[in-house]
């Protein structure tokens, strides 16, 4: 986990130690258009709260 701005933000790393998936799954995860993951330098982020409402199955 990383905090930009206060923000805490999960790389597939971390989606895959805390949801025990593979790295495929959360890359998956991360690249579905309604997550809102974003690339930060060469790393695929996702916000605390885009994953919430990714998991929670909430439409923006």
């Amino acid at each position: 986990m990383v905090q930009i701005s206060g923000i805490k933000m999960f790389s597939a790393e971390d989606i895959c130690r805390n949801l025990h998936v593979a790295k495929e799954t959360a890359y998956a995860i991360m690249k579905a258009k309604e997550a809102g993951a974003r690339y930060i330098g060469r790393k695929l982020l996702i916000s605390e709260d885009n994953l919430r409402k990714y998991l929670n199955n909430e439409k923006k």
